[in-house]
């Protein structure tokens, strides 16, 4: 497995699909992790190890954001069909009483933003919220699937209102402490660790801060952004996936319940004729290949990051990439090949 999984990210490397990157999966009681490359394409970069910290981007959505917002409704604090309103009642659009906390987890409410929300958020950054209140619907919630930003901003920004904290602290307190993920943060300073860039582009060297520019935007003014700015290592985000894995407990503590994870990878919109989980994407083929059951669940992020859990295979996928750097492609077949590659691998029965 390891030396077909070195091929697949070898030859990537050597397609400039990506400087380097870690591949790191769990099979049965193996868990493992491969470096490959470099930071960057220059000769001199450093190596990659199996500790490198990436912006693991939209990762963010699930890791923490759906999750932080599944365990408060475990805890009673929400309810998946509570209205958005009670909790941000700054909403004004057509459908504002219409708009449930189980809409945001699915992306079945579509926030309509001409150009995007990097749009706004360059144009606009000290009103990026107030974008997202006025917005209108594109259609009435829970009509049809559309994966877009704003659901999870949304949905970090009702943790903290719930919790009375940022969203980093609830992540921490609810998750990353009690899993040891000690590399896993929206706020990176580490002296003795390794960031991989992500960008250069018109902040200049994008490294250790934000490469998506709505949440680069919301931690200026002091916001944990919900729906990316996370950092993490493979190791960190293979922990979470083996609490998963083992229905929510990790070393004799239970950090979800077993029926949530469930929620995760059961279909909830399948009369919509499309396929998602609460907080987490399932089974979709284009990045999760050929060998993977109907259960896998999983998030990608933009700078190419991965993360899949399949409980039916009892296996586990984390590729972190910096794919955007030193600029973005302007698609994403060649991730997504390595994507897939990397999964068949891996989930193969």
């Amino acid at each position: 497995m390891d030396e077909r999984i070195a091929e697949i990210c070898e030859r990537a490397i050597q397609e400039q699909v990506f400087p380097g990157c870690v591949v790191g999966y769990i099979r049965g009681d193996t868990v493992n992790a491969l470096p490959f490359g470099r930071l960057t394409y220059a000769a001199n970069a450093p190596a990659v190890t199996s500790e490198t910290v990436y912006d693991v981007a939209s990762v963010t959505k699930s890791v923490p954001t759906g999750s932080v917002i599944l365990k408060l409704i475990e805890e009673g604090r929400l309810g998946l069909d509570d209205q958005v309103i009670a909790y941000i009642p700054e909403l004004r659009n057509d459908y504002r009483e219409h708009i449930l906390i189980r809409h945001l987890l699915t992306y079945t409410v579509i926030f309509d933003f001409p150009g995007g929300l990097a749009k706004v958020a360059r144009e606009a950054p000290s009103r990026l919220l107030e974008r997202i209140f006025a917005a209108p619907l594109v259609t009435p919630p829970g009509a049809r699937y559309y994966y877009t930003n704003a659901p999870a901003i949304l949905l970090g920004l009702i943790a903290e209102r719930v919790c009375g904290q940022s969203l980093d602290l609830i992540a921490r307190r609810l998750f990353f402490e009690s899993l040891g993920m000690h590399a896993t943060t929206f706020w990176p300073d580490f002296s003795d660790r390794q960031i991989a860039p992500t960008e250069r582009d018109w902040r200049d060297e994008v490294q250790g801060q934000a490469h998506d520019e709505a949440a680069w935007v919301l931690t200026k003014t002091g916001m944990t952004p919900g729906h990316a700015g996370l950092f993490s290592t493979a190791s960190d985000l293979l922990t979470f996936a083996q609490m998963l894995l083992c229905g929510g407990a990790w070393h004799r503590r239970q950090i979800l319940d077993p029926q949530t994870i469930v929620r995760m990878h059961t279909n909830q919109i399948a009369k919509l004729g499309a396929s998602t989980g609460l907080g987490w994407e399932l089974n979709q083929p284009h990045v999760m290949g050929s060998a993977a059951s109907d259960q896998c669940f999983g998030k990608t992020g933009f700078t190419g990051c991965l993360i899949l859990v399949d409980p039916v295979r009892k296996a586990a996928l984390v590729h972190l990439s910096n794919r955007t750097y030193p600029d973005r492609s302007s698609t994403r077949e060649a991730i997504n090949t390595v994507r897939r590659a990397l999964a068949d691998v891996v989930l193969a029965t």
